[in-house]
């Protein structure tokens, strides 16, 4: 069985528009701080914690909002739904022998062709009355209606303790607290895996008589005798009454359950004489030990027990990278994804880290952030393009190598490693803080950049993109427009607004023979410079790389020890022709090309251009130039559409 969704109406930072959680296997709860993380698992932590703690309603996990004054409040609902389904009716075997029959007379079905499913919802209320904390009513129920149909108290129904037992979620908050779990405390770990043993009937008379000539030997020893004699005798001055007035010292446990009680794992060998306890690892030991026993309560309960302790475990973890070195954090998801896989459990996870995040799919991501309007959380999954589209792999990859885009306030996307390296000097210089700020520059533009669009709107993460012109290349100059401005609209934006000209607004013809357009510099750029209006920045005429070159010369060949031989133009006309012509071509990468967009000027520095950016490595080049620049010549000679775009994070990170 599995839990397939999370329901979660007015419970701390939800709001009272419910909000769903699709759940998985493995699901990793993302987002910024208090942005609702922490609240989704003890939403389900109230439905199924181990303890009645856990699992007690406070006033706190009512949510008020915003405009409402909380002294007037007389009374507040919250309501947490989970929907449970059972793939193991699908499969052959008796996979389903301790999940399905605690919850069979409670299922119900969408239609007869559709496998069945249960709906659980903890339904509380808090009242006000005389008290500080007021009065709170919960109850949770089984909903006997499918799903869209209207909930009705006729069809709630109690679930009995032993029903609610079957499902049991163990929490690891981000405050780590490793020995209140690794000791053999009772709902823990390791008592439900001693519990799950089977025990002789006369364990405790074999203990009893096993450990009597333990205590006749401690006993026997010189003065044992005075020290129970004087407990004894000092015991009686307070309490003669005839039950309990014989005060013992015992130097064994006679019960199973006081030896359980005091079971403790040790580790060896070690440096130490004494036994080395679990007390005695570091935090990020504990940690992954804490791990390495719910896969051993698992495999306990799914090959040893004959009688399962849980149908479903629910392993909860905040924040694993705590206490952790970055290495470890690949087998952790490993070991994670392991215990996922079996049977009973299911594993829910929330993570800041991009090392945990980068070995997740970002399928099994769900992203959490604060609507500012109404100060509730908004829950949203990661949707990728369609399997069967050659955009899937490439943006699940990327998304994967950078997934501090997440977190991120505002992004930046950039064509290739440039960006990467220009960008952040820049705003360095500027004044502008990366990490203050949130921003992230991430290469992620030009191919399938309209998947990101679709995924950033998606996540309400604010992003401005910096693509190439590439003008007289394939697929530049008025093709990259019309592929932007197709783009725009897929994902929304006004048609009509983007497609308006002098005359009125292009038709879907004229539209789809843009890329045809004659090439006029000065019309190119009155779109360059409205796309900017829509966050779309160009690097024209060609690139980042020529356009650095552009401004700054002297610096960028200066990273060249023996940097390209161009003919003299007046003794060697003809050499100086081929040459140039040779670097148009292939700076424009087109045997056919003329470079007529380019002034004279510019055909001189694609000679430079491909001996600096086609014979060597870009970033190489740009850090050697970059080093060379002061603070002060980089904003003395900053491209007029880097300013542009920097004058437009300024205003977006201030929103």
């Amino acid at each position: 069985m599995i839990i397939t969704k999370l329901i979660i109406n007015n419970f701390r930072s939800f709001g009272e528009t419910e909000k769903q959680i699709n759940l998985s296997d493995i699901t990793t709860l993302i987002g910024s701080n208090s942005s609702g993380k922490t609240a989704a698992l003890q939403a389900l932590q109230k439905m199924f914690g181990v303890t009645q703690s856990e699992r007690r309603l406070v006033k706190g996990d009512f949510n008020i909002p915003n405009d409402v004054d909380i002294n007037t409040i007389k009374e507040l609902g919250l309501y947490i739904e989970v929907k449970i389904e059972f793939p193991e009716l699908e499969n052959e075997g008796n996979d389903g022998e301790f999940s399905v029959p605690p919850f069979f007379s409670h299922f119900t079905i969408d239609s007869s062709d559709q496998r069945p499913y249960v709906r659980m919802r903890l339904v509380g209320n808090w009242y006000s009355d005389n008290t500080p904390d007021g009065d709170i009513q919960q109850n949770l129920f089984f909903i006997n209606v499918p799903e869209g149909e209207e909930v009705t108290e006729e069809s709630l129904l109690p679930v009995s303790p032993h029903q609610r037992s079957k499902i049991q979620m163990l929490y690891v908050p981000a405050i780590r607290e490793p020995m209140k779990q690794l000791k053999n405390a009772s709902g823990t770990i390791l008592s439900r895996i001693l519990k799950s043993i089977s025990w002789p009937e006369d364990m405790n008379q074999q203990i009893k008589d096993e450990m009597s000539p333990v205590n006749d030997l401690f006993n026997s020893i010189e003065g044992v005798d005075g020290v129970k004699e004087i407990i004894g005798e000092q015991w009686k001055k307070y309490h003669s009454d005839s039950r309990y007035n014989e005060a013992k010292l015992e130097f064994n446990s006679t019960t199973l359950e006081s030896i359980l009680s005091k079971i403790e794992v040790q580790f060896s060998p070690s440096v130490e004489s004494n036994p080395y306890t679990v007390d005695k690892l570091g935090d990020g030991l504990q940690s992954l030990f804490y791990l390495s026993l719910v896969s051993s309560l698992l495999e306990v309960e799914e090959k040893i027990s004959n009688n399962s302790g849980a149908a479903l475990t629910i392993l909860a973890v905040e924040e694993p990278e705590n206490h952790i070195s970055p290495h470890l954090l690949g087998k952790v998801v490993e070991n994670l994804n392991e215990i996922s896989q079996i049977s009973n459990a299911q594993v829910l996870l929330t993570s800041h880290s991009e090392s945990i995040i980068k070995n997740i799919s970002p399928e099994e991501l769900c992203h959490l952030r604060i609507d500012k309007t109404t100060g509730s959380t908004v829950v949203n999954s990661i949707i990728l393009p369609s399997k069967s589209s050659d955009a899937y792999t490439y943006i699940k990859e990327a998304i994967k190598a950078y997934p501090e885009v997440y977190f991120a306030k505002l992004v930046v996307l950039g064509e290739g490693d440039t960006e990467e390296i220009i960008l952040p000097k820049l705003l360095k210089v500027k004044e502008i803080s990366s990490y203050d700020t949130g921003i992230s520059v991430v290469p992620l533009g030009g191919r399938h950049v309209n998947h990101m669009w679709r995924l950033l709107n998606q996540l309400n993460i604010p992003h401005i993109t910096l693509l190439d012109l590439d003008l007289e290349r394939g697929g530049g100059g008025w093709s990259r427009i019309k592929y932007v401005i197709k783009e725009l609209i897929e994902n929304g934006y006004d048609r009509n607004k983007l497609l308006k000209v002098k005359g009125g607004i292009l038709s879907d013809d004229e539209f789809n023979k843009m890329h045809e357009w004659k090439i006029d510099v000065p019309i190119l750029s009155s779109w360059i410079l409205m796309l900017e209006e829509y966050n779309v920045y160009f690097s024209s005429p060609l690139d980042i790389d020529f356009l650095m070159l552009e401004r700054f010369p002297t610096e960028y060949k200066k990273t060249m020890r023996i940097g390209p031989r161009l003919p003299d133009k007046e003794t060697e006309p003809d050499n100086y022709r081929k040459k140039v012509i040779s670097s148009i071509q292939a700076t424009l990468k087109n045997e056919n090309a003329t470079g007529y967009t380019y002034s004279e000027e510019q055909h001189e520095l694609m000679v430079w251009y491909n001996s600096l950016f086609l014979g060597r490595g870009k970033p190489s080049t740009h850090i050697d130039a970059i080093a060379g620049l002061s603070d002060s010549e980089l904003i003395e000679k900053c491209p007029e559409v880097f300013e542009r775009l920097i004058n437009k994070i300024r205003s977006l990170i201030s929103l």
